[in-house]
């Protein structure tokens, strides 16, 4: 919509207030999102207006605009007007070096270069990202102002990037202004659930414009008319206008003599039936390009004279049913262009249509924008019932479309296609593809936009169409759907490749062989099946040719990740170098070498090591685009190694910052395996517990097939219950290790040996009874014993501790002492040293020995306390009272003169009692960055939980 602003704004003060409001936060480096929703008509473009309008010079706008045309999405208009303007604004040189690692993407998307096959395991490649980067950069140094206007009209690909920007912005001075009509988004608009989504996050504030009272109505009167209207005349204005401005205008545009309309239609008509006729024709064929419209393309379409064409185009300008946009026109607002549309005939909407599409396609248009273009060009040649055209186009622009990253707009095309392709002659030929193809490219295009139901219904139709005596091809496409829901998680994927192996044998197609068995034995794998994997691994290797770096790589991979967990080490250590130098620069491959290997180091508790890989990995992710993507998963291997250092701060900003991009399903499991381990430990069991509640679904799901999720649960949950007091659930979960056949492999099930010993000895000593569970605490030694590992002897000297003793529950000093000293390894975590002082602590306080138990109890607090090892110090506390051992003095004044200002802010709020969200809403922050504060807090006042420190502050006060 275009804006008269000829006139004073009349209302909407409150609403004025809080953009000014949202520009000073923006200014100081706190980035935000403000939306603008409301009916058509009521002043939103307006609003937005009158605030852009006082911007400084210093402020960098940007504006983009959606545009409605046709069924499917153009993609990336507005964020393609956001860049023309910033371009125009700062320099290209300044935006693409603002892109940083991106750069080669936003390239990618100006030069349309097809886009190799993503594993898209590792995550979707879109423009969210760069487009983030971009903005956050330029924003670094000066407020930039971007304005996204009808977002009701979105395609998904903006969408996307606007929920990835309001997911990752971090700290720039930054204001995006969204305005969306509200009166369209029904309950099956797209745009509901994003506006729901965008509304929980702190950043982003929603404004609601209501309609203008009987007074700002009469006010806005007077400011047409130059007067105050009659109280006849403000009485029906606002009678009929029911509050809307827009319809103000046009009521009082009808003149005092015109007739009263009976409907909408007829008053958004009335300034176009007062046109002449031949003007008319001009106005609707410019309603038919559906938004604003290129001179030169209208006066092509029109088929007039210059003379004529500019005639009309200023009657109808002065007419207030057009205005001058840039270089073209639009309507004065889109209610008038869609009421003008509605006056097309049939005949006629199909010439004006047919003419735009050879118009536009005679033009070849700013090659950044040729996606946009063949949406555009296949919608006018459907609109103009040019079925062969329409065909043409729409495959074209699913090729355009999947190389700028706009996948739902890609997928949308494909299913044009496939509706066309038995209307038109030679499909085949025209589309340059099948039509099995053209349904594998579409379902791999719902797979990249997300819509996995939608991805696997098409798979399907293309799979029933595969003729029986085409086994390559079921084979290939078994191996496209394999890979489809393998990134959900899902088992099911190793049938897929089981059956598509029954299909392909080495002599008829060896390349596609290999593919899927490397695929297979990345399965055999995660479940344990590890002669399975190896064997399939080594025959993938022996049939892909010498330059399928993906496959080799993969293979290769999955064969060194498979001896290092039997124990096969410095076979796999070799192997992940030569799955490096097999990689031969594929990106994808290169990512999950430092995925899989920086895995196997911590696994070996080479925690630096596999830090460094991991960090490695996610420099490689940031220097080709994908830093808060595909690097927040190499991101995510460098939590347990950061947990196992004692750096949970750390750890728990990469958690945060890693769950917040939406990882693959996979992933998110891992991620939120570790929040819930950090939760517990930092103090809040119950906490811990109900986000495990909310999450283990998938959790359990996955569970069932991955052998690494399945023994992590047995050892987080199971430690989980145990901290809750809770010991039959406890042994649900960590006695697993004894109660089946086969938990996981040694790596894996080690850990898990202590907390299964614990929940015996707690048993022993709830009985009184020394010797119960014992063929339990047999069958647990004897499964610590059973196969080699470098950190074995640490997990052994912890379970005997915990079973140690008298009374078989950890009373023997000289077990817990043998597991200390086992602990001074560097390969030992933390955390398990914290532990076997609690437990040695224990020891001592029970022989008697009150002295040792209270030097250990006070390294043991300082220790826990330094790394923000809630739940140890309370432990530590509890058994401190519960021997009447006098613990290390905890003053509120000693913590709190250690905290930062914005630390001293939360403590305060944390006293009051409010969620981290509302603290984060108080102080205009990130929610994840509420939880880093207040780790740090309860760390520096060495606090078991938010309770205790708001204690220690109250006390302190």
């Amino acid at each position: 919509m275009l804006v008269q602003a000829d006139r004073p704004m009349v209302g909407r003060a409150s609403e004025s207030a809080a953009l000014r409001a949202a520009l000073r936060q923006a200014e100081s480096g706190d980035a935000r999102i403000v939306i603008v929703g409301g009916e058509a008509g009521i002043g939103k473009t307006r609003l937005i207006h009158e605030f852009t309008s006082t911007l400084s010079d210093e402020v960098a706008l940007a504006r983009g605009q959606c545009a409605e045309f046709g069924s499917v999405g153009i993609p990336y208009v507005p964020i393609a007007g956001i860049l023309r303007d910033l371009t125009a604004r700062l320099g290209e040189d300044a935006v693409f070096e603002a892109a940083a690692g991106g750069v080669t993407l936003l390239r990618a998307l100006v030069e349309l270069r097809a886009p190799a096959e993503r594993d898209e395991r590792l995550g979707v490649v879109r423009l969210d990202e760069v487009v983030t980067t971009v903005l956050e950069r330029l924003a670094g140094n000066r407020t930039v102002v971007v304005v996204v206007e009808d977002l009701h009209w979105a395609d998904r690909a903006t969408l996307d990037t606007l929920r990835f920007l309001s997911r990752m912005l971090r700290t720039a001075r930054l204001l995006v202004l969204v305005s969306y009509r509200s009166d369209d988004v029904g309950r099956r608009h797209p745009l509901r659930p994003f506006l729901a989504e965008l509304e929980r996050t702190p950043r982003v504030q929603r404004l609601l414009l209501e309609r203008l009272s009987p007074d700002e109505v009469a006010q806005q009167a007077r400011t047409i008319l130059g007067s105050d209207p009659d109280p006849r005349t403000a009485a029906e204005l606002v009678e009929r206008s029911e509050g809307v401005p827009f319809f103000v205008e046009e009521l009082l545009a009808c003149g005092a003599d015109a007739p009263v309309h009976a409907t909408l239609h007829e008053l958004l008509l009335a300034r176009y039936d007062a046109l002449p006729t031949d003007v008319q024709a001009v106005v609707r064929a410019a309603a038919a390009a559906g938004g604003r419209v290129n001179h030169d393309i209208l006066a092509e379409v029109c088929g007039i004279s210059s003379e004529a064409l500019d005639d009309a185009l200023r009657t109808a300008i002065d007419g207030g049913v057009l205005a001058v946009a840039g270089r073209g026109y639009d309507f004065r607002h889109a209610l008038v262009r869609e009421a003008v549309a509605g006056e097309l005939l049939p005949g006629e909407s199909v010439r004006i249509h047919a003419r735009y599409a050879r118009a536009i396609e005679s033009r070849t248009g700013d090659p950044g924008r040729r996606a946009a273009r063949a949406v555009l060009l296949s919608s006018h040649w459907l609109a103009a019932h040019a079925l062969d055209e329409a065909f043409r186009t729409a495959v074209e622009g699913l090729r355009l479309s999947r190389a700028s990253f706009a996948h739902a707009t890609a997928a949308q095309l494909g299913e044009r296609a496939l509706d066309l392709w038995d209307r038109v002659a030679e499909p085949a030929s025209a589309a340059g593809m099948t039509h099995l193809e053209l349904l594998l490219l579409t379902a791999l295009s719902w797979r990249s936009a997300g819509e996995s139901h939608r991805a696997l219904a098409t798979i399907d139709q293309a799979l029933a169409q595969v003729p029986a005596d085409d086994a390559s091809t079921r084979a290939r496409l078994l191996r496209h759907k394999g890979m489809m829901i393998d990134v959900e998680g899902r088992a099911d994927a190793l049938a897929l490749y089981e059956e598509a192996l029954e299909l392909v044998s080495a002599e008829s197609d060896p390349g596609l062989r290999a593919a899927i068995l490397a695929e297979a034995a990345s399965k055999y794998m995660i479940s344990g099946r590890y002669e399975r994997a190896l064997a399939s691994a080594a025959e993938a290797l022996a049939l892909a040719a010498p330059d399928a770096a993906r496959t080799r790589s993969m293979a290769t991979n999955i064969r060194a990740t498979t001896l290092v967990h039997t124990g096969r080490i410095d076979e796999g250590i070799a192997g992940f170098a030569q799955a490096l130098e097999a990689a031969r620069g594929d990106r994808d491959a290169v990512l999950r070498y430092h995925v899989n290997y920086s895995d196997a180091l911590h696994l070996l508790g080479r925690f630096d090591e596999a830090m460094a890989v991991a960090l490695d990995g996610a420099r490689i992710a940031a220097e080709i685009g994908v830093a808060r993507t595909s690097g927040a998963i190499l991101a995510l291997n460098s939590v347990d190694p950061l947990f196992a250092l004692g750096r949970w701060d750390r750890a728990d900003e990469l958690i945060a910052e890693a769950l917040a991009t939406q990882p693959p399903a996979v992933f998110g499991v891992y991620l939120r395996r570790a929040r819930i381990r950090s939760v517990m430990w930092r103090g809040d069991p119950e906490g811990a517990r109900a986000l495990f509640e909310g999450w283990k679904g998938d959790m359990l799901e996955l569970a069932d097939f991955e052998d690494q999720v399945a023994a992590g649960l047995a050892h987080d949950i199971g430690d989980l219950h145990l901290a809750l007091g809770d010991l039959d659930a406890a042994w649900q979960w960590a006695g697993a290790l004894v109660t089946r056949d086969r938990l996981a492999a040694t790596p894996w099930v080690l850990p898990i040996a202590p907390i299964a010993a614990r929940i015996i000895a707690r048993r022993r000593e709830a009985l009184g009874d020394p010797a119960h569970g014992t063929d339990h605490a047999d069958r647990l030694h004897e499964i610590v014993a059973r196969d080699p590992w470098p950190t074995q002897r640490l997990w052994q000297n912890f379970a005997r501790a915990e079973l140690g003793g008298p009374s078989g529950s950890g009373d023997d000093v000289a077990l817990w002492e043998a597991a200390a000293e086992a602990a001074r390894i560097p390969e030992a975590p933390v955390l398990t040293r914290l532990q076997i002082g609690l437990g040695l602590a224990r020891a001592l306080t029970r022989s008697g020995d009150r002295a040792g138990a209270a030097r250990t109890l006070e390294q043991l607090r300082s220790q826990a306390s330094g790394m923000g090892a809630g739940l140890v110090v309370a432990w530590a506390d509890d058994l401190a009272d519960a021997a009447g051992i006098r613990g290390p003095a905890r003053r509120a004044d000693a913590g709190t003169d250690e905290l930062t200002a914005r630390e001293r802010q939360v403590l305060d709020l944390i006293a009051e009692g409010p969620t981290n969200g509302q603290i984060a809403d108080r102080l205009y922050i990130s929610r994840k960055t509420v939880s880093v504060h207040v780790s740090a807090v309860l760390r520096k006042l060495g606090a078991s939980s938010r309770t205790e420190a708001a204690r220690i502050r109250l006390a302190g006060a």
